[in-house]
C-alpha cells in the first residue's frame, strides 16, 4: 500500500523499500491515477483470501486491512470465488490463532527475530498454500514478547485468550 510514482522511475516504487538518497532531486507522487490504481488492485489481491467477517472480529474497528478498504475501496472482485481455509493453530497460552485472517504481512515473524530475538515463526508452503507457523517441534511461542503479537497483527490473526470465570 505504499507505492508512490517518481519521475525518474518507469513505474511505481515501494516507498517503504527504497533508498531515498537516490530519489532526492525527484518529484514524487502519492495520488496519482497509476498509484491509486495500484493501491486498488494490492488491496484486492489482500482480501482475496481473507473473509469478510468484520462484524464479528475482535479486530473490527482497529483493522488496517478494514481502514485501507474503505479508503481505496475494491470496485469489483475479478479472482477466485473460493477463499482458503487454514487450520487454526494452538500456540500458546496467550494468544488464540485465526490464521484463514492472515494476509501474509510478515508483521510477526519480523517482530518475533528482530525484537524478540527468536526465530520462533516462518512462512511454510508456497502460494495459496502459505502459512504462518512455528519452527519449534513442541508448538508453543516461549518468548515473553509473544503477546504483542496481538497488538501487532493488522487483521486480528492473533487474538487474547481470555480465561472463562467461574461463578460457582
Amino acid at each position: 500500500m505504499c507505492f508512490v510514482e517518481s519521475k525518474n522511475a518507469l513505474k511505481p516504487v515501494i516507498s517503504c523499500a527504497i533508498n531515498l538518497k537516490s530519489y532526492l532531486n525527484s518529484e514524487i507522487f502519492t495520488e496519482s491515477p497509476l498509484i491509486l490504481k495500484s493501491r486498488e488492485n494490492i488491496l484486492e489481491f489482500l482480501l482475496l483470501n481473507h473473509p469478510i467477517d468484520c462484524t464479528i472480529c475482535d479486530q473490527a474497528g482497529e483493522c488496517d486491512l478494514q481502514d485501507h478498504s474503505l479508503i481505496h475501496g475494491v470496485a469489483s472482485k475479478r479472482f477466485y470465488k473460493y477463499k482458503r481455509m487454514v487450520d487454526d493453530k494452538y500456540i500458546g497460552p496467550v494468544i488464540i490463532t485465526a490464521m484463514t485472517r492472515c494476509i501474509h504481512c510478515t508483521r510477526c515473524i519480523r517482530f518475533c527475530f528482530e525484537i524478540a530475538g527468536l526465530k520462533e515463526l516462518g512462512i511454510f508452503g508456497r502460494g495459496v498454500y502459505s502459512e504462518v507457523g512455528i519452527y519449534k517441534s513442541n508448538g508453543q511461542l516461549t518468548s515473553e514478547l509473544s503477546g504483542n503479537l496481538i497488538d501487532l497483527c493488522p487483521v486480528g490473526s492473533f487474538t487474547k485468550r481470555l480465561k472463562k470465570i467461574s461463578l460457582v
